[in-house]
């Protein structure tokens, strides 16, 4: 067990890992400008949830106050910045840090944050233990921020709920606008605007469920990463470019079906290992809680380093892990340092929940801390945000599900009766114009008001087009936005999406076709009803 004097150097190397992180917040911060507002709220109550559970573990050490604020001021969480503040105010103006507490609280908006503080200020001046007091608020913002994410999924469940019948509301309203079109004409205006009404229905249904679902991050931001996903960002950087340009130059040459298809192929690997990876880390975060307990158990019982109690693990039992911790285990072994270790054993899962407890285990460790009570708080820590997110995944998966058949009707349900539109308003175009002139509907005193009208057909095309790539969008970032994950996922929706549509543009046209050759081929089927019923 490393001693509190190699402390100062790991808060040396701890300072070194946070760099990537904060440029990593920079980017964030950048690529996440229209969604700023609501990131930052759902980010700052999980950075507070895990920046609360790794204080709670170091101050198990009895580390000095000092140095308590001081090493959770240099951590990569969002909500790091505050206790930096604190502990600059107490140093630099040579304020206590309960009145610190107290000053940087009343510049603080967000109410989670603000409270603690205030907490934290009332417990530190009335003398309580800084290690009682964090665990007691640890395990309250365990409870709040599990309770909060529950309502968010039942929030969730009954959007996409909605979210279907807002869609399916769109189609039907895009549909009748059609029919419409062959009773009275529309001006080029009014199908624009219908096309912009459909495009932000679509917009709307995305966002609602964007909105509700909880929002986290599954993959970490160390500066390396799992080998999988180097591969597939790699991947990701040919692929998506090259889907877009064929896919466009595709649809100018031959159509929009086979542009689609074409763009779906080639995106398709992008979100197969996308899922693939994220199905990994699934695996490491449900498996993390167990090796980190079992881990602290064993060190604690025997009175041992983390090495020795690394060789007398059970390799089976930490089943998806087992691969990583052997390599944990020769490093060790080998003399390199811990620190590298640890965090090499974070980088190769790839995932954000492992880092995070591997970071409370460690570091608690290493400082000093109780082996029992940092294995405990980084399991729980663990198994909460695990099992939380299973409960998202059984909702998110089963709206996946639909939004998947539902795509595939509602898109064939659009273009099968356009077409139809298209070649009953031609067909019946021709018999009017045949007859008007002929005078037959003058004679049968037939107005020209009761006449079919298909000026407006020559826009159908155009606008069917357009709502279907917005069905499109919006049913591929859907179903992503409700899972959750690595931002790669949304290939693996948009590929089913749009080879969806692209067959739909394909098939639908020769299906209305030859529906109505058969029809044109048959007329005895329907001579045989006009003779019975009306033709005598």
């Amino acid at each position: 067990m490393s001693s509190i004097e190699s402390s100062p150097k790991l808060n040396e190397k701890d300072s070194s890992e946070v760099k990537v992180p904060k440029d990593a917040g920079k980017a964030g911060i950048l690529q996440g400008i229209d969604f700023d507002g609501l990131m930052s709220r759902d980010s700052i109550d999980y950075d507070l949830l895990s920046q609360l559970t790794h204080m709670s573990a170091v101050a198990t050490s009895g580390m000095s106050r000092v140095d308590l604020f001081a090493g959770t001021a240099g951590l990569s969480y969002s909500t790091a910045k505050f206790f930096r503040q604190v502990h600059l105010v107490a140093q630099r103006l040579n304020y206590d840090y309960s009145r610190a507490c107290e000053v940087v609280a009343d510049r603080v908006k967000e109410n989670s944050v603000r409270d603690l503080l205030l907490h934290f200020a009332t417990s530190l001046s009335s003398g309580e233990t800084e290690e009682h007091f964090l665990l007691r608020e640890s395990e309250l913002q365990r409870e709040t921020y599990g309770k909060e994410y529950e309502r968010k999924v039942e929030s969730l469940q009954k959007w996409s709920d909605a979210y279907v019948a807002l869609m399916v509301s769109a189609t039907l309203v895009v549909v009748i606008s059609m029919v419409s079109m062959m009773i009275y004409p529309f001006s080029p205006m009014t199908i624009i605007g219908l096309t912009g009404l459909m495009v932000c229905v679509t917009f709307v249904g995305g966002w609602l469920i964007f909105t509700v679902a909880p929002i986290e991050v599954k993959t970490h931001t160390l500066k390396h990463r799992s080998a999988a996903q180097d591969r597939l960002g790699q991947l990701a950087k040919v692929l998506i470019p090259m889907a877009m340009i064929a896919g466009f130059a595709v649809a100018y040459l031959f159509s929009l079906g086979f542009g689609l298809i074409l763009a779906a192929i080639l995106i398709a690997p992008v979100g197969f290992l996308a899922m693939k990876d994220d199905w990994k880390l699934d695996s490491y975060d449900r498996d993390i809680a167990t090796f980190i307990r079992a881990l602290g158990g064993v060190m604690n019982s025997a009175g041992i380093t983390a090495t020795d109690a690394l060789s007398r693990l059970n390799r089976r039992s930490l089943a998806s892990l087992e691969p990583a911790v052997g390599r944990l285990h020769t490093r060790l072994q080998n003399g390199i340092a811990p620190d590298l270790c640890w965090l090499r054993l974070a980088a190769e899962t790839g995932s954000d929940l492992v880092s995070r407890c591997v970071r409370v285990f460690w570091d608690g460790v290493r400082a000093g801390g109780d082996t029992e009570k940092v294995s405990t708080l980084a399991s729980d820590f663990a198994l909460k945000i695990w099992l939380l997110r299973a409960d998202r995944k059984l909702v998110a998966t089963t709206f996946s599900f639909v939004a998947v058949p539902m795509h595939a009707v509602l898109i064939g349900i659009l273009l099968f009766i356009t077409e139809v539109v298209q070649v009953f308003g031609g067909q019946i175009s021709e018999v009017q114009d045949a007859s008007l002139q002929g005078g037959v509907a003058a004679e049968a005193g037939v107005s020209d008001a009761l006449v079919f009208q298909f000026g407006s057909l020559e826009f159908v095309p155009v606008f069917v087009a357009t709502v279907a790539m917005m069905l499109t969008a919006s049913n591929s970032f859907a179903p992503y936005a409700a899972t959750g994950g690595h931002r790669y996922k949304l290939c693996f929706y948009a590929a089913i999406m749009m080879a969806i549509s692209g067959v739909a543009f394909l098939v639908v046209p020769y299906m209305v076709q030859a529906v109505f050759e058969n029809i044109s081929s048959n007329p005895g089927a329907l001579g045989s009803v006009d003779g019975t019923g009306v033709g005598g």
